[in-house]
């Protein structure tokens, strides 16, 4: 008999701080182009895991407060990062040294397999 094999849903990511993946992430929806969907997938989440957009609003947070903008005011610019990518560039560009001072080596996960 044959065992089927389901692996493991649980993200790569095991660090809950601040990595350098976030700023990764969040510099791959600026430049590739890519959706959501396929960023999800180059990273190895769930095609409808909603990691992509919060690791990337952890950066986006994090530069407002750099530059000292309110959450607020900018909503509609974290809600559309695409949309002002090249504002957001700018000041990733401006502030990447401050964001990897703080970020971490982001820990992984190793894969999960089990027998259904």
């Amino acid at each position: 008999m044959e065992k089927n094999i389901k692996t493991g849903t649980r993200p790569n990511l095991r660090t809950k701080q601040f990595s350098t993946l976030h700023i990764e992430i969040f510099e791959q929806i600026l430049i590739s182009g890519k959706t959501n969907w396929e960023l999800n997938k180059q990273f190895g989440y769930t095609k409808r895991s909603h990691c992509i957009v919060d690791h990337s609003r952890r950066v986006m947070y994090k530069l407002l407060a750099l530059e000292k903008l309110t959450r607020d005011e900018n909503m509609e610019r974290v809600i559309y990062p695409r949309i002002y990518k090249f504002w957001w560039k700018r000041l990733l560009d401006k502030h990447r040294d401050a964001l990897l001072l703080k970020a971490i080596k982001p820990v992984y996960y190793e894969k999960v397999a089990f027998y259904i």
